[in-house]
Parts: structure tokens; sequence; C-alpha cells
């Protein structure tokens, strides 16, 4: 019921879900927070718990932490109901494995279709159904983008009515209900009750910044920053941390946790691929391209990399690496990264036309279409 909504504001939301405002004096902790490039900047009204549209868009250097920034064959689905023929907890184990498997490699479809398949089967699993919420939190362009985010809230909402000492179930109804642009009190007590239930976990006080930065309460939000950073354990945990920072467009903030993290686990290849990301965006370009390829080298079969790869080699010219890495990084796109790389494919284009290379052009835009046969503004190119 909120496609309409959503249909207006979805490219601007996936860009960033806060304000990019800095922490500047309000959070010594992180320190000045000015890029040397800043993103461009955003204001976003205080809300309550009521749908908004937004008119504004976002130009970014680089895609944050991304899951997925392209269409997923999904189907709305019915309300879950328990199956005829029930799985075995032998079978429900393996499905499950086999679902955070897919998770964990960046396959969200098959990672939904198994935990779909768990939940219909168990539909009392929380563990399953908070995993499905996360899944179809993911800000994903798609038609029925706000039904889907409208699901995830109520799988966290069941869980919570449950199991109300759950607080992985309030951090995924806090994150659900702001996707859905709700960022009043009710999601701010989301987040405060997962604070409250787990004290310990940086990560929902980074929500909780976020939300209240949105909201316009600085002050709050600094001392929630502050408390994440003083919290934070490990590079896994640090970099879910930076990856909220960067969906801020807060990339200095993100860049000095990063440092941290990468200097305690030097090899950790999301924290350096994030890393990358931020010092791309702050202007550090040729720094930036080290840390991606040090992810590179740590785990080579994500896309997201290749893709924040190729976009700061677009950004300093640097069209034949762009394009070698382009096409490297094309054998471990899924599905539904597939429009991004036809989306890279075609800036590779539009920058080999801008140099003069038509041949070179012609080349990405030919290649562009075997990954998005229907790219309308590729097709009025090569007429």
């Amino acid at each position: 019921m909120y496609r309409l909504i959503f249909s207006i504001v979805l490219i601007a939301f996936i860009t960033s879900l806060g304000s990019a405002q800095d922490l500047g004096s309000s959070n010594k902790l992180f320190g000045k927070d000015a890029p040397k490039k800043d993103a461009p900047r955003k204001s976003v009204s205080k809300n309550s718990n009521t749908r908004k549209t937004a008119t504004r868009k976002v130009k970014k250097p680089i895609s944050p932490d991304r899951t997925a920034a392209a269409k997923i064959s999904v189907t709305k689905k019915a309300p879950v109901k328990a199956s005829s023929a029930k799985l075995s907890p032998e079978q429900t184990a393996k499905l499950k494995a086999d679902a955070a498997d897919a998770l964990k490699a960046g396959d969200l479809s098959a990672a939904e279709t198994k935990y779909r398949e768990v939940v219909k089967n168990t539909p009392e699993d929380a563990e399953a159904k908070l995993a499905l919420s996360g899944i179809l939190a993911t800000p994903v362009p798609v038609m029925d983008l706000a039904d889907r985010y409208e699901e995830a809230m109520d799988l966290a909402k069941s869980v919570t009515e449950k199991e109300p000492s759950n607080a992985a179930a309030f951090e995924r109804l806090g994150v659900a209900r702001e996707m859905l642009g709700l960022v009043g009190p009710e999601t701010e007590n989301a987040y405060r009750t997962a604070v409250r239930l787990a004290p310990d976990n940086a990560v929902n006080y980074a929500y909780l910044a976020r939300l209240l930065r949105r909201n316009g309460n600085t002050a709050g939000a600094a001392e929630m920053d502050a408390s994440a950073a003083t919290r934070a354990r490990g590079a896994a945990q640090i970099a879910d941390i930076a990856a909220i920072l960067q969906s801020e467009q807060r990339y200095p903030a993100a860049e000095r946790l990063l440092i941290a993290a990468v200097q305690s686990e030097p090899k950790n290849a999301r924290a350096l691929r994030l890393l990358g990301i931020s010092r791309v965006a702050n202007g550090e370009v040729a720094d930036g391209i080290a840390n991606l390829k040090a992810s590179l080298a740590a785990d080579m079969s994500n896309f997201d990399t290749y893709s924040s790869l190729a976009s700061a080699y677009l950004r300093t010219s640097d069209l034949a690496n762009a394009e070698n890495i382009l096409l490297r990084g094309s054998r471990f796109a899924h599905n539904y990264e597939k429009p991004v790389l036809a989306r890279q494919l075609e800036q590779l284009g539009d920058a080999y036309s801008r140099a003069g290379k038509g041949d070179e052009a012609r080349r990405s835009y030919k290649l562009a279409l075997t990954y998005q046969p229907e790219r309308e503004t590729v097709l009025a190119k090569l007429k």
C-alpha cells in the first residue's frame, strides 16, 4: 500500500538513509568531519510516524556498503503458513545453513528463497524470520519495495511480540520502520529497546545515532556515536558501524573507524572495501584504490569490490583499468547485480565517447546490453 510513495523516494533513499550532517563539534570522538571532497549535503526535516516523500536527488561518489543495488527477481508472498509437508528438523537445519551460506556469498535471491521455505515450514523459527527480515529490508529498486519493507517490519514485530527480550528483533524492527520512512517515537523506542536489551552491542547505538541525527537531535546522536565507538569490538563490528555511517554519507567518520579496524585485521576484506570507499569519497583516491585492491586480494569473489574499484578508476579517467576490472568482476555478478554492471559499462562507454574513442565506446555499450538487454539509454546510443 506504500508503493506509490516509495516510487518517488527510491533513488534518493538507496543513496542515503539519513542526514549527511557532519558530527563536527557535536562529536569530538570522531573529530572534524569535513571530507576533502564533500558529498552533496542533504537536509531531512523532522518526521513523526507518517510516511514521507522526498524530491531531492543525491549524487554519490561510490555506493556505500551495498548488499544489492540492483533489481532482484522477487514475487509478493502470501502470509506465511505452515507447510502441509513439514520439513524434518535435519532438513530445516540444512536449509538454514544453506540460506546462511547464500547470504554470506551475497546471493540474496537464493538466501531469501531458502529462508522463506524455512519460515513457511516452521513459522515459530525466530532466527529465520529475522534473517528474512534483514534481506527484505535491503534497499533494491523494485516496484514492490515498500511491500518488502512492510513484510520485513511485520516479521520483526512478530518476533518482538513472542520474544520481548530479543534485542536483535527490536533492531530489525527499527531498521525496517526506518526504511519505510517511519522515524518517529515508535522507531526510536525500538532502537532504545535493542540498546537496553543488549547494552554491549555497538551496532544498536549506531542505528539509534542515525535516527536521532535524522530527527535533528545532534547532541543525542553524538552521545550514541561515542557509545558505539567505545563498545565496538573487532573489525567485523566496526565495519557494521562504518556501513551505517556511510549510509549517511559520513565518510570521514567512517574512515577513522575503519583505519583502526584494518590495523587490527589487515586482511579483513569488508573493512578494506569500506575503507577504500570512504577514502575515494573523501578525495583520497589513490589510497582508496589501494585499499580496494587489497580487499580483492583478500576476497576475489565480491562483485561490490570490483564495482567500487571500477568507479574509482572512472573517477580518475583511467578507462583501461576500469574496463579490465568490470570484465573481471562480471564473473561474480549475481543476477540482481547485472543491472549495476550494465550501468557502469554504460558509464565507461560514455567516458570513452567523451575521449573521442568511438570504437571502445560502442564495445562498452554492446557489452552493457549483454547484462541488461532492455537498457533503453544504451539502445539509444547505439542507434
